[in-house]
């Protein structure tokens, strides 16, 4: 009996470390890179979650806890979107069913958290993944305040570089994107606050981590830490319900604290880093609001009213998973949402269900949400502690950075989120019968995305090795070319053909030859990913096809959309010119009469 107990607590101790390292690990990867930038990260968050669930599987003689209820509308969102997969008609098959393994995995992982809470306690359990999320976020302000100021020769292989942006030079440290980046640091700020507060960290050691973790958010430029400062604020009222010995006031006043430090890093930075000429030229997130609300040029509100234009158009079972952004170029995509990368989201997750999957799939994503926020309100009002406390926190991150933008939609985040409202979530242990059945299916979960992992994994080494060699004129030998290509075909077929035929398409000739599988292709594609350069290809095929009507259409659409793209626009009609000078002549014609001075 004590054999199992100890194989028992070795391994939940395993598996709450793999939970940890989730919570850790992908976050400081530096590899960003097409053809999917946050791949590796994603992978690797996946795989540390499936290893976390088998571990705690291994565990002997233990009881199983029920799947909580969150969970539950999360498998069944899966089904739904399964069953998209196979009865309805997605321009791409591989979307819904690669959306229903992210929900499959979020739905474990809550189921994760709730039995790292039964067997190691939630205190425990919390104080481990805030430890590993504050650990991440501190490494992650040092790569940004690095990256920004100047990263030396020394650390190119450990922080990634600062790439310039046309919109705006925020730091990112090693998350690759600003938003998500401020995100992260806020995270490691509620983790930080909890951590305090049970003694693990010094006063001294905490007052610095907070003014290092403002400091960074400051950095990105974000306008999201504004709103993070706002919650830390409601964080300190909700702090003053806890019983004065569990450090209630000490944190309510702690957590105002650190709301005032994000601010006054907010006011003060950027104005400092601009008088001493240090750093890029960057806006502050004040700053940045300011401008954006005096010019009118943020595009969520485009974003959202197509959203909801497009769930009025098809209101019960929604466009697609990840045909949101095809459908607002054909309603008509505002020039803010494609400044720089085209929105293939309105940047709100209600909307975003609503628009892609629907009344159903919307009310099965937000029923779990919702069950959830009143469980854990329940439990911390009937008997507030600060590990519930922590728990709200840090999914409240979450949930206010998705009314915003869209960071579930990453599988890191999407983990971290999931593993930490398993923790708060309502269960129960079961008889040893059904425990073992929740055993069995917990397994058969884990093996359908352990064996999906391994096929993204196979089918993304041979995209990243082929995606440019494969589709475009290159230095390789003619042998080598023509086998890329071969593979970026079958590449086509499998998980990842949204990206691959996105990589074929924009690598293809601007000829008649295979005209009619390019134009399908073109369709297919233009729903996927409507930026000017496949609007325009297609147009081109379309020309070609003697359909010169749909492609002047076309082609008006993407240059009202695409204004500060004309010039390349042109540029690509030129290309095209020589194989049929009369049916891109006209089309030439009209993009050259809406170049002007301004275009790009």
């Amino acid at each position: 009996m004590q054999v199992v107990r100890a194989k028992n607590a070795q391994a939940e101790a395993v598996s709450l470390l793999l939970a940890g390292c989730l919570c850790l690990l992908p976050f400081l990867l530096p590899y960003h890179q097409p053809p999917i930038l946050s791949f590796q990260a994603e992978w690797l968050a996946a795989a540390l979650g499936i290893a976390a669930m088998l571990t705690a599987l291994g565990g002997r003689g233990g009881a199983f806890v029920s799947v909580p209820l969150p969970a539950r509308c999360l498998f069944a969102f899966a089904l739904f979107l399964a069953a998209q997969t196979l009865i309805g008609k997605p321009v791409y098959p591989q979307l819904p069913l690669l959306g229903a393994l992210y929900v499959l995995y979020a739905a474990l992982l809550v189921w994760l958290g709730a039995q790292l809470s039964a067997s190691a306690s939630i205190e425990r359990a919390a104080v481990v993944l805030a430890a590993c999320l504050l650990a991440g976020a501190l490494a992650n302000t040092a790569g940004g305040v690095i990256q920004f100021y100047g990263r030396p020769v020394l650390l190119e292989d450990i922080i990634a570089a600062l790439h310039r942006h046309p919109l705006h030079n925020g730091a990112y440290g090693n998350i690759a994107q600003s938003n998500l980046y401020a995100n992260y640091l806020a995270l490691g700020g509620t983790a930080l606050l909890f951590l305090w507060l049970r003694g693990s960290l010094r006063t001294a050691y905490a007052l610095a981590a907070a003014m290092l973790l403002a400091w960074a958010c400051a950095l990105s430029g974000s306008r999201g830490a504004l709103l993070y400062a706002l919650w830390f604020a409601l964080l300190g009222v909700l702090a003053g319900r806890m019983k004065s010995g569990d450090g209630g006031q000490r944190l309510k006043f702690a957590a105002y604290g650190l709301a005032g430090t994000f601010l006054a890093a907010q006011l003060v930075l950027p104005w400092l880093n601009d008088a001493l000429q240090l750093g890029p030229a960057n806006q502050g997130a004040l700053e940045r609001m300011v401008e954006i609300s005096s010019t009118h040029g943020d595009g969520r509100w485009q974003a959202w009213l197509l959203a909801l234009r497009a769930f009025a158009a098809a209101p019960l079972s929604g466009v697609g998973i990840g045909e949101f952004a095809g459908v607002a170029f054909e309603l008509g995509l505002s020039p803010e949402m494609a400044r720089g990368e085209v929105w293939t989201s309105p940047h709100n997750l209600p909307l975003q269900l609503l628009a892609e999957t629907g009344a159903l799939g919307a009310f099965l994503a937000l029923a779990g949400l919702c069950t959830w926020c009143w469980q854990a309100g329940r439990r911390y009002f009937a008997a507030p502690q600060p590990a519930m406390w922590w728990i709200i926190a840090a999914v409240g991150i979450e949930l206010i950075h998705s009314m915003f933008e869209f960071p579930l939609w990453n599988a890191h985040f999407l983990g971290v989120t999931a593993l930490v409202m398993g923790l708060g979530a309502v269960q129960s242990a079961w008889s040893k019968p059904a425990s073992r059945l929740s055993r069995t299916l917990a397994a058969a979960i884990c093996a359908t995305l352990a064996l999906a992992l391994a096929v993204l994994l196979r089918d993304y080494m041979r995209l990243d090795v082929t995606h440019v060699t494969g589709t475009s004129i290159t230095l390789s030998s003619a042998a080598d070319g023509a086998r890329d290509a071969a593979v970026m075909r079958a590449l086509a077929q499998g998980p990842l053909a949204p990206t691959a035929e996105l990589w074929i398409f924009l690598g293809a000739p601007l000829d008649r030859s295979n005209l009619a599988e390019k134009v399908r292709m073109s369709e297919r594609v233009a729903r996927y990913f409507p930026s000017y350069a496949v609007i325009t290809r297609r147009a081109v095929l379309l020309a070609f096809d003697g359909r010169a009507v749909e492609a002047r259409s076309l082609l008006v659409h993407a240059l009202q959309s695409f204004p500060q793209h004309c010039l390349a626009t042109v540029s690509i009609l030129q290309q095209a010119l020589a194989s049929e000078p009369g049916a891109i002549e006209p089309l030439l014609a009209l993009a050259r009469e809406a170049s002007r001075p301004g275009c790009t």
